[in-house]
């Protein structure tokens, strides 16, 4: 599932080792996973767009990042991130994953 860098020049082998072990040891079970995508540099004034479906009550990272492959594949311009929030107790967190160049 993991390919090396070469492959994807913009997601490299440790970020997406990275983002595999958070989903696997922190974000299982209640965590709402979001895939999101933008053709602009400009972060704060930016318009992010839903990959694919939101991933609920996840027991394994594999979906997910199949998930960031494909929008990669499909978007290799664009800048990628994650997107996970928690109603109870209310949290969210956002992961870049790549940036546009």
């Amino acid at each position: 599932m993991l390919m090396q860098n070469r492959y994807y020049p913009h997601l490299s082998y440790e970020v997406m080792t990275e983002i595999a072990q958070m989903i696997d040891s922190h974000l299982s079970g209640d965590w709402i996973i979001r895939i999101e995508y933008t053709d602009e540099v400009e972060f704060l004034n930016t318009s992010w767009q839903q990959w694919g479906e939101s991933f609920f009550k996840i027991k394994a990272s594999t979906e997910v990042m199949d998930n960031i492959l494909s929008c990669h594949i499909n978007n290799q311009l664009c800048s990628i991130r994650l997107h996970a929030e928690k109603t109870y107790p209310v949290s969210s967190l956002y992961y870049s994953v790549c940036q546009a160049s």
